[in-house]
């Protein structure tokens, strides 16, 4: 790049050496006791580098090498020394016992909130617990009842976890969770109750602060939440101002993400700038000195530190931001990439687990990327589109960040967000005025209480303009392109951009407006004389910025010509796989006559029906808790809007992912309330505020809509079950000429009671209860009599679902099992005794009536059995490819297996269709409380089944 080539001397000596340091402490804490070895390996080859360096350019690299191993070797030193506190033995002992006991705490940051798609708040809070061999990274988490609760009692003198900062010491009673070796916290804590602090203040660098100054930024913090509480529109304003975003509803946080403005909540380096900017300026009206004017900006930085708190980008911001301000105080000049270099060290410093955390990588590539990129985009823009700079400027921040956090982006979410980029730029203008306002309200509720509702009113106003921009562009037709996530997707990515920015720098270096070194004089053709437009003109003087329109082109070398070509034409060749290519054959191949699909949205539940002759009625039964998955199911399906949403009941596997549906529904059916939930059921809360019409479930109940029609079965009308699973809804549908009963996770109690009822349960389809726990009752499923039994259920999943007595029973009983698990979604169609089936892979294991060949190609056993007297006759599958499909007549087998009503035929092989995997990302979102996600199932021969 020619931002590089334009640097000035010593630019790239820290910063370089800080992004290989940090690159390999994210290698070493992964693996405990590779510290030392780190910082010794760097010692010798320092040592080494010293005695062997005896050229000029060995003298110039020697510049870079010394750097980079001091750096090792005190990071190696520092990992080593507090992996040696992380390994505390007496806090090993409790953790592997699981008991609950007394702890000593030092918070470490301001209480943090949120609240997941079931509705579900849970608190966190960092901290550090007092040991032996020194204190502990801990992170704590609260229930829902604890959840910064600012008037419950906890015991005499106990301090309120809203009132928490930096620096306040609490006594709790706790159990202890390990979590992983790369995680910034060594372990979770349970709190099951707290006791009155000590209120010393905790020691190091960056909690070491007052008592009081503690007190005071969390008492604005919470001042200025209360204030934005009563303002409609004003969600946004904690975090523009504060980074905290307890207010922000779990719908707009998902349509933020979506569009890429989640960074504008996230206190970082654009909050500092303002600060910053914002006291120099005052200043300069007053005319105060220039190192008064630096000597201001320095401590309005160090207060907003203290009040937003310890997090890794603020302290990243602010780092590199003091390492300027004493730059320009010292009267050098100010380099803005050696202090990021110096923040990266620092931070690494201070806590080397931050080198895996997703926010400091996100803040630092964004960083770098717009120092290195900015002034080269805007200059591109300039020459595409000539503009003033105001307007190049907020989108070439946008490109350069966008650019620079792509691969670094998939390793949280997959899929590429073409809507981010306008997003950003729309709320570029709003953003600082956004915090501005919010910091002032902030400082008015303390001082001028009156003043604060006023402000933040007006603060408002650019929060409503972000969350109108994140609605629309994230709504926006292909506003996310499909790419793969993960570490495969987030290579391939960084190789395309690495691809474009070498033809670019190509480009630039051979015909660039900034071309350094000397021009020939232009001279007359076939004459040899100067030309008279070179007059007056030195032959050795410099060449002009931008090209001279009566000059000719200088001729552009083959060799260049052919790798510009080469790089640009791969890259876009490489982006336009995943996003244009392989989503078009997906969409050709994937069926549109069906009338069932069993959505793979890992473990849980979400199933689409409807009549394939009205396919504008679609029936959603539960939603999963994976919001990603399930949307790229209803897009793959082509389902815009849900006529009927159906809850079967509210454990979050189920219901998880209503928030990024519940636009698209029309009427929704839910399960009735249970002694285990009460009435509070933030899953109804979340129906109404979104304005669906919402019916209670009982037995009994019937309806249709457009070629569906649907019969509820359980539970008793006027009924409270137990708990959620035994509240569940069971329900048999007719979707045009395919039936299915769906069995919620209902247990063997409740299915036996269903058989009571006497209602009709044969049925062609039939959905697994409880993802295949063993919590069954193997009568019903000869009641069924299915041809095919549905179990949407996770891959390697803990819970040991489906059991093998489920799978073993439904193949006796000659029903094909189709596992979400192995095949992906799965869709069906056609008439009894002729189904068709489409999945979206080959299964690696196959049911036990089918064989896998190369994963793809799959052998299906047709099978017949004797059915209830006037029911018809129904045939296994034909073959099946795809969208091309063959219906084959049904037959009988001769005969049937003593051990089975059931007899197979061998019939010709369907051929699967395959697809890019769906990986499911980690995200930076901090651990819930511990309790799984749905209730336990009586299951008899599987582990814990909360699943």
């Amino acid at each position: 790049m020619t931002a590089i080539s334009r640097s000035p001397p010593g630019t790239w000596r820290l910063l370089a050496p800080a992004l290989v340091a940090w690159a390999l402490v994210a290698g070493a804490i992964v693996n405990p006791g590779s510290g030392r070895w780190l910082g010794l390996a760097t010692l010798v080859i320092g040592i080494v580098a010293i005695a062997v360096s005896g050229t000029r350019r060995g003298v110039h690299l020697l510049q870079f090498a010394a750097i980079g191993c001091a750096m090792l070797v005190m990071l190696g030193a520092r990992i080593d020394a507090l992996e040696h506190v992380r390994a505390d033995p007496e806090f090993a002992n409790i953790a592997a016992s699981g008991r609950t006991v007394p702890l000593e705490i030092e918070v470490r940051g301001f209480p943090k909130s949120s609240t997941d798609p079931s509705g579900r708040t849970s608190a966190w809070v960092p901290a550090a617990a007092s040991s032996a061999s020194g204190s502990i990274p801990v992170v704590l988490w609260f229930d829902e009842e604890d959840a910064l609760d600012r008037s419950g009692e906890r015991g005499e003198g106990a301090a309120q976890p809203a009132s928490w900062g930096p620096g306040t010491s609490v006594r709790l009673d706790g159990a202890l969770v390990a979590l992983e070796n790369g995680s910034s916290a060594r372990y979770g804590v349970r709190v099951s109750s707290l006791g009155a602090g000590e209120g010393r203040a905790a020691q190091g660098w960056p909690t070491a602060l007052p008592a009081a100054a503690t007190a005071l930024a969390a008492d604005m913090r919470a001042n200025l939440r209360d204030a934005a509480a009563e303002v409609s529109g004003a969600e946004l304003v904690p975090g523009f101002a504060v980074g905290d975003t307890s207010l922000v509803p779990e719908q707009l946080e998902q349509r933020m993400r979506e569009s890429s403005l989640t960074h504008l909540v996230a206190v970082s380096g654009a909050n500092c700038a303002l600060v910053v900017a914002a006291i120099t300026t005052i200043a300069a009206w007053l005319r105060m000195p220039r190192r008064t004017r630096l000597g201001l900006a320095g401590i309005a930085l160090a207060s907003f530190v203290v009040v937003v708190g310890p997090d890794p980008s603020l302290q990243r911001a602010a780092v590199m931001a003091a390492v300027v301000l004493l730059s320009s105080f010292g009267g050098k000049r100010s380099v803005a990439l050696p202090g990021l270099g110096v923040a990266v060290f620092a931070l690494l410093i201070s806590d080397p687990w931050q080198a895996l955390q997703p926010g400091f990588a996100l803040s630092v590539a964004a960083t770098a990327g717009i120092l290195l990129w900015v002034p080269d985009v805007m200059t591109l823009l300039g020459r595409v589109v000539p503009s003033p700079t105001w307007v190049r400027l907020p989108v070439a921040v946008a490109i350069a960040a966008q650019f620079a956090c792509g691969p670094l982006l998939l390793l949280v979410q997959s899929g590429f967000p073409a809507a981010g980029l306008i997003a950003n730029v729309l709320a570029a203008p709003a953003a600082p005025w956004g915090t501005g306002l919010g910091l002032l309200a902030m400082i008015a509720a303390q001082m001028l209480p009156a003043a604060a509702p006023m402000l933040v009113r007006f603060a408002s106003l650019p929060a409503r303009w972000i969350a109108a921009t994140a609605e629309v562009t994230s709504a926006l037709p292909g506003a996310r392109w499909a790419w793969p996530g993960g570490w495969g997707g987030a290579v391939l990515l960084a190789a395309v951009e690495a691809s474009a920015l070498v033809a670019w720098w190509l480009l630039d270096r051979r015909f660039g407006e900034r071309g350094g070194g000397r021009r020939r004089p232009r001279r007359v053709r076939g004459t040899g004389e100067p030309h008279p437009g070179a007059a007056g003109r030195d032959d050795a003087s410099p060449v002009l910025s931008g090209r001279v329109p009566w000059e000719r082109p200088r001729p552009r070398r083959h060799r260049v010509s052919t790798w510009v070509a080469a790089l640009l034409c791969g890259s876009l060749g490489v982006f336009l796989g995943p996003t244009l290519v392989v989503p078009a054959t997906t969409r050709l191949t994937t069926p549109s006559d069906w009338n069932v699909v069993a959505c793979d949205i890992g473990q849980g539940d979400a199933l689409l029906l409807r009549d394939a002759r009205a396919p504008e009625t679609v029936m959603l039964v539960d939603t999963g808790d994976d919001p990603e998955r399930l949307v790229s199911c209803l897009d793959r399906f082509g389902v815009h809007r849900i006529a009927i949403l159906v809850l079967t009941h509210d454990d979050r596997d189920h219901v998880g992912a209503l928030s990024v549906v519940v636009d698209r529904v029309d009427r929704a059916l839910v399960a009735p309330d249970n002694r285990e939930d009460g009435d509070r059921r933030p899953v109804l809360a979340q129906l109404e505020t979104a304005g669906v019409r919402t019916q209670i479930g009982a037995r009994g109940m019937t309806g249709a809509l457009g070629g569906l029609a649907w019969n509820v079965l359980a539970p008793e009308p006027g009924a409270t079950p137990p708990d959620t699973n035994s509240a569940s809804l069971v329900l048999r549908v007719q979707a045009g000429e395919t039936s299915v009963l769906m069995l919620a996770d209902t247990g063997e109690d409740e299915q036996r009671a269903l058989r009571r009822t006497g209602a009709n349960l044969a049925v062609d389809v039939l959905k697994v209860a409880h993802h295949g726990s063993s919590d069954h009752d193997p009568k019903l499923f000869e009641e069924a009599a299915a041809d095919v039994a549905l179990i949407s259920v996770g891959a390697d999943n803990s819970y040991g679902h489906p059991a093998r007595s489920v799978t073993e029973t439904l193949a006796e009983l000659g029903t094909t099992v189709l596992r979400t698990d192995r095949m992906g979604s799965v869709a069906i169609s056609g008439v009894p005794g002729a189904l068709e089936m489409w999945a979206e892979r080959g299964a690696s294991s196959t049911p036990s009536n089918a064989r896998s060949v190369d994963g793809s190609l799959v052998q299906w056993h047709r099978h017949v059995r004797q059915l209830p007297e006037g029911r018809p006759r129904r045939s296994g599958f034909p073959r099946s490819t795809g969208a091309r499909r063959a219906r084959l007549p049904s037959c009988w087998s001769p005969a049937p297996r003593a051990s089975s009503r059931t007899g197979r035929v061998r019939r010709s092989a369907p051929r699967w269709s395959t697809r890019t995997p769906i990986s499911k990302c980690t995200t930076s979102t901090p651990p819930h409380t511990p309790p799984a996600n749905s209730s336990r199932s009586r299951a008899r021969h599987c582990s814990p089944n909360r699943g």
